[in-house]
């Protein structure tokens, strides 16, 4: 449908993300939608073409700003396919009046449990040991193992959590079940609220220089635009590993691979970047001490449930005319 006027509908999907039967029957009864396909906001605007019937767009990645806003005269709101609305202008749409959702604390889970599969393949280096095994390789008793195969436990190991929301606090209760010793890092929660998880306070350089590794949980906006820069990823403690599932351009990438060739950082698990999709000449795609996974973190069936769900509810709200449960203020 690229490039084509989209039908007389109330709803459309700007890009093709996960929706289940049960949702998209229910946002079929409230009067239809449509998939756009767009590549970005200008293309969504031309498929829009000026349709008075649309009144609402979902989101998860195409920008819905000035450039859609133009072409949607009967928008009454914008839902973001998660809990990331960096691609919608936030300030455009307020202006004009119109309601911006998202749909926070569903894909919680999921990322959070990514976190600790990203961590276990780096420290066990079980994507290492994986293809060794597929070509002939083994671990014989008594035989003198390859370096590269003895790893390390999480157990005991001291977490520091930047961003407390709801995917931090999530990791915070997965790392109990290893016994690990948490900071936290968030100048938006209480003493209060990290004693609930057993989580010490402390600020961003504490958390650098005390942990062995550090998990990045903060929204893109821009006070946490390029936090993990070179300065900070000094003030790291020597041989930490960095975990990053939020945005890309929360850290420095450039500062990242120079801190990883220089052994300061011992190893890195992103599933975000700066530029995506991560280009095969990226310095990082050569790393061997680097795990990296495709924005994949809240892509399981359940989490996909969850936010369908979430979406049809607010779809409905918004119709309504009533306050959606996602609503940013």
């Amino acid at each position: 449908m690229s490039g084509k006027i989209i039908p007389a509908v109330p709803t459309v999907c700007a890009d093709r993300f996960y929706l289940s039967d049960k949702a998209a029957s229910e946002i079929g009864r409230m009067g239809g939608f449509a998939w756009a396909d767009a590549r970005n906001a200008e293309e969504l605007g031309e498929m829009i073409g000026g349709s008075s019937s649309v009144q609402v767009i979902v989101s998860e990645y195409v920008p819905v700003n000035d450039a859609v806003l133009a072409r949607a005269p009967a928008l009454k709101g914008v839902i973001a396919y998660g809990a990331g609305y960096n691609h919608i202008d936030v300030e455009a749409l307020k202006r004009r009046g119109i309601q911006v959702c998202n749909c926070p604390g569903e894909n919680s889970q999921a990322v959070a449990e990514l976190v600790f599969g990203l961590l276990l393949s780096l420290l066990r280096k079980i994507t290492t040991a994986d293809p060794w095994v597929r070509t002939g390789g083994w671990a014989k008793a008594g035989m003198t193992l390859p370096g590269w195969i003895s790893g390390q436990e999480l157990w005991g190991k001291t977490l520091g959590i930047v961003g407390l929301g709801h995917i931090g606090a999530r990791v915070a209760r997965i790392a109990h079940g290893f016994d690990m010793k948490l900071l936290g890092c968030d100048p938006f929660r209480s003493t209060e609220y990290l004693d609930k998880f057993g989580i010490e306070q402390a600020s961003l350089t504490e958390t650098l220089s005390r942990s062995d590794i550090v998990t990045i949980h903060v929204p893109f906006i821009p006070g946490t635009e390029g936090m993990i820069d070179a300065h900070a990823l000094s003030m790291a403690r020597p041989g930490m590993i960095l975990v990053n599932t939020s945005r890309g351009k929360v850290i420095d990438e450039e500062a990242l691979v120079r801190a990883l060739q220089a052994g300061h950082i011992a190893g890195a698990a992103l599933d975000v970047f700066d530029a995506e999709p991560l280009l095969p000449d990226h310095p990082l795609v050569g790393m061997k001490n680097v795990i990296l996974t495709p924005h994949l973190g809240a892509l399981t069936r359940e989490a996909g449930d969850r936010l369908s769900a979430s979406v049809a509810r607010q779809v409905g709200d918004i119709l309504g005319g009533r306050l959606p449960e996602g609503l940013i203020p």
